[in-house]
């Protein structure tokens, strides 16, 4: 290692393994290569396309220049911000961020500023078509130690996926009431909405959810409209969360200077990666409001989630379906998997962002890809409603 060394960029790829995973490797001419991840669900050839059009503002590059690139990357840009957009620069940047620290030597987060907790709490998510089924298996799943649970829960599991709100309500309070019952008030429960309701249902949620005492609602409305949050919540006391569909700073910036929520949802590979999270994070810091990150559970995204969480002070909780056994995905691409213990994410161990990348196996997952069209969701009268 030498400092002040100019390293530069020679190569970017991308790989679509699914229809809603992108891996991306930036290569050095140092030799030392970075990995991220930049995913969009149902829609990564999009990304993929993105990431090679952007191959041209980065080849040449010094790669430790994260910020100048992410300035680059969005600014340059005279059609930017948006999911595709966005969803690139955050696996760009995740890769960046894992190159700086191998040619340190040195875990991500420590770059960040070192360690500001010993362990990042995580929740599990459980799904069933049925109150009995969910209740089952939200006690598994607590029986392993995980103190938070989210669940979901709607009547458009079934393969007509129809939706009504007040059906959806009925069910899903159906559901919050079976698992309180299964696993006590030692475990903290996360109703997820998935951005379906309009106002007035999930005011009416709310409402009658409170007595169950839910950590937070997530995603009660959709994120394209703040002000409908705010409608939210003058009429509930009960947690709200939202913001898995943030692509950048600024779709954060009303909610959190006029205080609509209690904690901001932005996704690692989706806001603009590590860079874009942090200065998402300082600015609901100012407000006293937390940080509980989406992740589209992917390993890289994990990963980087992991070591944004370990540095940044108002991280509450981390999304990550996996801490239960039987729902790790995409293992034979990385390793190794980050550590948890008892519902909680130890430090992860090794430079950059302490993961090894299993190229063959991702090649051979892009051999096999297959498109895929996102599901689809409509009313009983045969109109849209939203996915």
């Amino acid at each position: 290692m030498k400092w002040g060394i100019v390293m530069k960029i020679t190569d970017v790829k991308s790989y679509l393994v699914s229809p809603t995973g992108v891996f991306v490797k930036i290569e050095t001419d140092e030799g030392i290569c970075g990995y991220g991840e930049a995913t969009i669900h149902y829609f990564p050839q999009s990304v993929a396309a993105m990431i090679q059009d952007m191959k041209g503002y980065l080849v040449g590059e010094d790669p430790q220049r994260i910020e100048y690139i992410w300035q680059s990357l969005f600014r340059d840009m005279f059609m930017r911000g948006g999911p595709v957009h966005c969803a690139a620069i955050s696996g760009i940047d995740m890769a960046l961020w894992d190159i700086k620290g191998k040619y340190y030597n040195a875990p991500v987060y420590q770059l960040l500023g070192g360690l500001v907790r010993d362990r990042v709490r995580l929740y599990g998510h459980v799904a069933g078509k049925s109150a009995e089924e969910i209740a089952k298996k939200a006690k598994a799943l607590a029986d392993t130690g995980v103190t938070m649970i989210r669940f979901r829960g709607f009547h458009d599991y079934d393969e007509k996926r129809l939706h009504d709100h007040s059906l959806a309500v009925e069910q899903q309070l159906e559901y919050l009431e079976a698992i309180r019952n299964a696993v006590g008030y030692g475990v903290d429960l996360i109703v997820e909405c998935h951005g379906r309701y309009d106002p007035q249902w999930a005011i009416k949620l709310a409402q009658e959810a409170k007595k169950f005492k839910p950590f937070f609602i997530e995603d009660p409305i959709r994120h394209e409209n703040p002000q409908a949050m705010a409608v939210v919540r003058q009429h509930t006391d009960v947690p709200l969360a939202i913001g898995e569909r943030g692509h950048n700073k600024w779709d954060f910036r009303e909610l959190i200077v006029n205080n609509y929520v209690d904690y901001v949802r932005p996704d690692i590979c989706h806001c603009g990666g590590i860079t874009e999270m942090r200065k998402i994070a300082a600015m609901a810091e100012t407000f006293y409001i937390s940080l509980v990150p989406h992740n589209t559970q992917g390993p890289l995204a994990y990963a980087a989630a992991m070591h944004a969480a370990f540095a940044i002070d108002n991280v509450a909780v981390v999304e990550a379906a996996f801490v239960n056994p039987v729902n790790i995905a995409n293992t034979n691409f990385v390793k190794p998997w980050p550590e948890f213990k008892d519902g909680y994410a130890l430090p992860p161990k090794g430079p950059g962002l302490g993961i090894e990348f299993n190229e063959e196996a991702i090649i051979e997952a892009t051999q096999k890809f297959k498109a895929r069209t996102q599901p689809r969701l409509r009313g009983l009268d045969g109109s849209v409603r939203d996915w």
